[in-house]
């Protein structure tokens, strides 16, 4: 088993998600991971205690949570993984998690997730909103800067 082995750390993950188990679901991370929020930068947060004490926020005050499962994959040391996690008041958090794996811990991470809202926008009004027709001026920005909140 090779020790970036990204199945066999999805697979950790899940049963210790499973049976609440907070060091097994510990064990799974590096001790400096660090995880970006795209859609919201100020979420970013690095190293395992980060990671300690929201989950176990989460289970002290809502014993009963649910992580449910909506997709994953694995594709070389990347992990993808699509979860609801339940929270105290009841909301269903949906996260897309896409993890890298570095002898045999998770290093990295995008997370993207927020709560879910209904602002009554539709797809064409937040296109719209996106792309007016007569843009403001702005300064151009290259790709680099674009994308630093993406970087770990």
């Amino acid at each position: 088993m090779p020790d970036d082995d990204a199945e066999m750390v999805l697979r950790r993950y899940l049963k210790a998600q499973e049976d609440r188990d907070l060091e097994a679901l510990m064990s799974c991370w590096h001790f400096d991971v660090e995880v970006t929020h795209p859609m919201r930068p100020d979420l970013r947060w690095r190293g395992l205690e980060t990671y300690r004490q929201a989950w176990t926020r989460i289970w002290e005050i809502n014993p009963h949570s649910r992580f449910e499962v909506v997709s994953k994959a694995v594709a070389g040391n990347r992990i993808y993984l699509e979860a609801l996690v339940e929270h105290a008041d009841g909301t269903m958090i949906p996260n897309m998690n896409i993890l890298e794996v570095e002898n045999g811990k998770i290093r990295r991470g995008r997370v993207y997730t927020d709560r879910p809202t209904r602002d009554g926008v539709s797809i064409n009004a937040f296109v719209r909103d996106l792309n007016p027709l007569e843009q403001p001026k702005r300064t151009p920005r290259s790709i680099e800067t674009s994308r630093d909140d993406l970087k770990p």
